[in-house]
C-alpha cells in the first residue's frame, strides 16, 4: 500500500478540504475518509484527484 500525500498537495497549493470536495464533486464528508491512514484508493481515484488539483500522480504518491 502507497502512502497517499493527499493532505501536503493541498496544503502547498492552499485548497482547503472543503473546496476540494468540490473540485470532486463529493460531499465533505465523504472526503474526511480519505485522510485517515489505513485509506487506500483505488488508482483510478488518485488520478481523478490529480487531474483536479493539476498535478501528476506521482506528486499524490509517497514511495
Amino acid at each position: 500500500m502507497a502512502k497517499v500525500r493527499l493532505a501536503q498537495v493541498l496544503k502547498q497549493k492552499k485548497v482547503t478540504k472543503y473546496a476540494f470536495a468540490k473540485m470532486i464533486g463529493a460531499e465533505t464528508s465523504n472526503v474526511a475518509k480519505y485522510f485517515k491512514p489505513d485509506y487506500d484508493p483505488k488508482l483510478s481515484t488518485v488520478a481523478k484527484w490529480a487531474k483536479a488539483l493539476n498535478v501528476s500522480v506521482k506528486d499524490l504518491i509517497e514511495d
